[in-house]
Parts: C-alpha cells; sequence; structure tokens
C-alpha cells in the first residue's frame, strides 16, 4: 500500500532476491520518480554477474516489488602493448559486449584494434592491443651481406641516411642496390661495388636518371695517349685519345668512365680523321663536379653541427655517399647566396683544414691524403727533369718534376727533396700529379705547400665558423657593422694577414687599412680602420683569419 508522509503520498518498492524469498531493502518514492538511487547494492554470486531487476525501477506510479537478475559471467581482460599488465578487467553476462578501455599512445607506433573481439562475449577472453609502426626498418648491409653497417627508422617518405662504405681493395664503390629516399615500408639495402682491373680499362658507362651508374656500354683496354690530372685541391681531371670506327659514336657526354678507381663524368667527345684514321678525343672531370649542375645548386643553408653531419645533408639526394671523416669538429657553416653543392662541400673542408679524398661515389675528409711517412724522391733514381718556381706574393716555392716511373707515389705523399746543383733542400708534399695510366713511365709531380682557399662568394653575411679558442681550428672570421668611419678590433691577434669582404647598406665602398701589433712590420694584426664612407653609412665588414694550430701559442692580449 502506498505511504503518505506529510501530505504526500508516496509508493513502495520492494527488492528481493533473485528467488524471491528474501527481502534486500524498500524504496518510497513520488509518483513518476525513480527507485535506482534508493536500490540496495546486490549480492555477489560466484559464477553470476548482477543483471538488473526484473522490472523497471525508474517509473514509479504504484507499489512495485522486483527480484534481482542473475546471468552467468565470463571475465573479459584486456593487456597492455608489453603484455606486462592489465588495462582493464571486465565482469560481464555472457553474450554481452566489453568496453575497450583507452589504448596507451606509444611513441612512434598506431594503435589499430584489438586482437580478438570483445561483443557477444560466450567465454572467458583475454585482448592484446594492435600496434602499427609509423617507422620504417631500413637495414644497411655489409659486402659480404652477414652483417650491418646501419639499421635506421624512418617516417613514412621521409628518407634514410647512407653510412660510411667499407673500403675494399681492388674494388670500387658505385653506390647502393636501392633507393632509401621516399621510404614507405621495411627495406635492406646492399652496397655495389665493381672490381678494379688489374690492367688499366676505360669503362663507359650510361648514367641513370638519379645520376648513378648504369648499364656498362663499352671497354678500351688501349690508348693512344692519356693524361689524368690530380690536384690536392680536389681538382681531377681526364683527356685521352683513342682509335675508333669512323661511325662509332656510343659513347657521348654525360656517360661515366670508370678507370685505375676513379670515376668522371664525360664533359667533351671531339672526333678526328687522320690519313684515314678516325681518332677520338674526350675530356672528363671527376664524377662529384656533378654537384655543380643546377639540380643541385643550393640557395640557402644555415647548420651548426660535426663535419659529418655537415657533409651527410650536403650528399643527401645526391648519388654520392660520405667516405672516412677525420674530424669531429663542430663547425657553422652558412651559405645565403645561390651556389654550387660542391663549392660548399669544398668551403666546408677549407673550414677544418681538411682535404678531400675520392673513392668511387664516396666523398671523404681526410686530415692527410697520400702517405704520411717522407719519402727522399731523388734516391729512388726516377727523377728525369727538375724545376721549380717562386711566388713572391704567395711566398711559397713549388717544384715541378718529370719522373721515369710512377711507382707507388700517390698525390699528398711527404717528400724530401734536395738537388744540390739548383740548391733546392727542403721538405714537401706531391701537391699534385699528372699521368698515365696506360704508361706509368708517363707521370709529372708537383711538389709544394697545400693551403686550403675559403671561397669568398659563397655567402654576404656569415657569423663566426669555429669557437676561436679551440687550437684545432685553423679558420676562422669575425665580422661586425661599423657606422660611418671607425675601427674593428680582433678578438685575437693573428699573424697571417687577413682578407676581407665589406657590404654598405648606400653602395659606397670604403677603405680597410690594417693595424698591427705595435710599429714593426712583422708584428701580428690587431684590428683595422675603416674609412672612405658618409658619417651614416653602415657597413658591414667581415675577416678571414687563419688560427695557429700550435696548442702551446697563447693568445695574444688585446
Amino acid at each position: 500500500m502506498p505511504e503518505i508522509i506529510d501530505g504526500v503520498t508516496y509508493y513502495v518498492v520492494r527488492f528481493l532476491n533473485e528467488r524471491g524469498t528474501s527481502e534486500w531493502g524498500r524504496a518510497y518514492v513520488e509518483y513518476g520518480g525513480d527507485a535506482t538511487d534508493q536500490a540496495p547494492t546486490p549480492k555477489v554470486r560466484k559464477g553470476k554477474v548482477f543483471t538488473g531487476w526484473n522490472h523497471d525501477i525508474t517509473y514509479i506510479t504504484k507499489d512495485k516489488t522486483v527480484w534481482a537478475t542473475y546471468a552467468d559471467a565470463v571475465t573479459v581482460t584486456f593487456r597492455n602493448y608489453a603484455d606486462t599488465g592489465d588495462l582493464s578487467v571486465q565482469t560481464i553476462a555472457v553474450g554481452t559486449d566489453a568496453v575497450p578501455p583507452t589504448p596507451e599512445l606509444i611513441t612512434d607506433m598506431e594503435f589499430t584494434g584489438w586482437d580478438q573481439d570483445y561483443t557477444n562475449v560466450q567465454a572467458d577472453l583475454t585482448l592484446h592491443p594492435l600496434y602499427k609502426t609509423s617507422l620504417h626498418k631500413v637495414r644497411f648491409l655489409n659486402y659480404a651481406g652477414d652483417d650491418l653497417l646501419s639499421v635506421q627508422y624512418v617516417h613514412d617518405g621521409e628518407s634514410a641516411v647512407a653510412p660510411k662504405p667499407e673500403k675494399i681493395t681492388g674494388y670500387i664503390f658505385i653506390g647502393w642496390s636501392t633507393s632509401f629516399s621516399d621510404v614507405r615500408k621495411d627495406i635492406t639495402v646492399r652496397p655495389r661495388y665493381r672490381e678494379i682491373p688489374p690492367h688499366p680499362v676505360l669503362k663507359f658507362y650510361r648514367a641513370n636518371a638519379d645520376d648513378t651508374p648504369g648499364e656498362q656500354i663499352k671497354a678500351y683496354d688501349a690508348v693512344n695517349a692519356c693524361t689524368i690530372t690530380e690536384k690536392l685541391s680536389g681538382e681531377c681531371t681526364i683527356e685521352f685519345t683513342l682509335m675508333t670506327r669512323q661511325i662509332e659514336g656510343v659513347v657521348n657526354v654525360g656517360d661515366r668512365l670508370e678507370v685505375v678507381g676513379l670515376v668522371f663524368n664525360i664533359t667533351e667527345v671531339k672526333k678526328q680523321i687522320t690519313g684515314g684514321v678516325c681518332y677520338t678525343q674526350m675530356a672528363g672531370e671527376h664524377v662529384s663536379y656533378i654537384l655543380n649542375d643546377e639540380e643541385y645548386k643550393v640557395v640557402a643553408y644555415d647548420y651548426s653541427g660535426t663535419v659529418q653531419s655537415h657533409l651527410e645533408t650536403l650528399l643527401s639526394g645526391t648519388p654520392f655517399t660520405i667516405g672516412p671523416i677525420d674530424f669531429d669538429d663542430e663547425v657553422t657553416l652558412k651559405v645565403n647566396n645561390e651556389v654550387t653543392r660542391r663549392s660548399v662541400i669544398m668551403q666546408l673542408i677549407a673550414m677544418v683544414g681538411g682535404e678531400i679524398e675520392y673513392d668511387g661515389y664516396t666523398i671523404g675528409i681526410r686530415s692527410h691524403v697520400g702517405k704520411v711517412q717522407k719519402n727522399d724522391i731523388m734516391k729512388t733514381s726516377n727523377v728525369e727533369d727538375i724545376s721549380y718556381a717562386h711566388n713572391a706574393s704567395e711566398g711559397n716555392t713549388n717544384y715541378s718534376l718529370s719522373l721515369y716511373q710512377k711507382g707507388k707515389l700517390e698525390l699528398g705523399d711527404e717528400l724530401t727533396l734536395k738537388f744540390d746543383p739548383l740548391h733546392i733542400d727542403t721538405e714537401s708534399r706531391i701537391v699534385g700529379m699528372e699521368w698515365n695510366p696506360f704508361n706509368y713511365k708517363e707521370v709529372s709531380i708537383t711538389v709544394g705547400q697545400y693551403i686550403p682557399t675559403l671561397n669568398d662568394s659563397l655567402y654576404e653575411l656569415i657569423s663566426t665558423v669555429e669557437d676561436i679558442t679551440q687550437r684545432t681550428a685553423r679558420y676562422t672570421i669575425e665580422f661586425g657593422e661599423i657606422i660611418g668611419n671607425g675601427t674593428f678590433y680582433f678578438t685575437r691577434s693573428y699573424n697571417d694577414k687577413p682578407y676581407w669582404q665589406t657590404q654598405t647598406n648606400d653602395g659606397t665602398t670604403p677603405q680597410i687599412d690594417l693595424i698591427r701589433k705595435g710599429e714593426y712590420e712583422f708584428n701580428p694584426f690587431v684590428g683595422a680602420t675603416l674609412s672612405g664612407v658618409n658619417s651614416d653609412t653602415v657597413t658591414l665588414v667581415v675577416f678571414y683569419l687563419t688560427v695557429p694550430t700550435d696548442e702551446k701559442e697563447e693568445l695574444d692580449e688585446q
């Protein structure tokens, strides 16, 4: 019966157990009210799950008696990705659905669902989350294929960074087995090598669209003349003449030439018929010169990092791979003019005082190319002619030697040179070499001093490229702005004469006069005066300076 309390009619809802034999509690609800909040806590039944009451208790219009209802229970467990713990454990009625928890956020992984269906569950169930990586695995194998040079994980559509390939005696590295740019799946990349023939052979190859070497098109094992020119500055060219058929024209400009471990890009092909015989003359530059092509132009470059990271960045998207690097300097390099990729690489090499090394399609930066142990060239009995030239403005002397045979001499070798008739007694290096790979008796070398050259045209405004207190640096830059005429002082003194570049906001040309420490003409340079401009002219002045490499030398006081 309803109960009336303070003039308000309340209806009674009686809650019984599942058999209707025991009352668990009562609720008193006004007409249209909800008894849910007053419902008693159901009893726990082993192997069962409470599913509710046998009648609706959310809208009461009369007295009501309801029974508890139970169903067979199943347990649904949602595990974490590592399978070390539970994200959720749920006890639900047979035939009903579990409620999945929020999946974990896993770095570089994307949640794709659960490994089993959690609807209409009929038995105990354990589920594991499914993820797919948003990264692709790129494996770089060694030449033998039994070891890894590098394993990298890259995002979809991005590129991997090629590791340094092995240097294998008697072979040149010519690239990788597959592209690792725009990676869309897991890939395995293998190095490609080509054997260097025991005897010189001119082998010509087509260039693929990505500038990697393609199919072989021709080979010659004899020439009428051939000269390879190599210099420590990175210059490497070839010229040769062949007897060919008049109609033969399979080799074109842009094809690749491999000979004695060097790779060239053919830049010139000429034919000449003399006495009924057709001669073909060709010329080529080292294949790295293709980095001067328009497609590899650098419009802007601003990066600080190790020499290796610079070279990796600069070679990205080219057919070249980094070779050995002897420097771990942190370098800042800025470019804001349109320049060639190769000129930026050569600038990087000059900044650290390095020397370029070619090995097939690898480019390395070495502290010293060639043999370090000095060789007394005059004691080898190979010298045929000797001459020298002295450059007064640069203060250096170069010696030219013609040799009977090349022997084991290589570019960059350290030499001692003593020749009494010309009063020559010096220690120096091979800075240039011209030789015929088909006739080792045709060889001449240039012996002298090599200093890397910084290219002023790469930038109009740059910051300090090295911490000048770092004694291993050979070159640095100091710059600043001067309003009107004034004086610019360096942060320290420099023994070698600096070079400079200026830029004004009104187009005037300033006069720069260097200042030495004291009046003695051999004292170090400490700054410069700027004159010849208007009082409101703003002048940017950049000085290119040589830092002493002697670690024992103390910084000069300003």
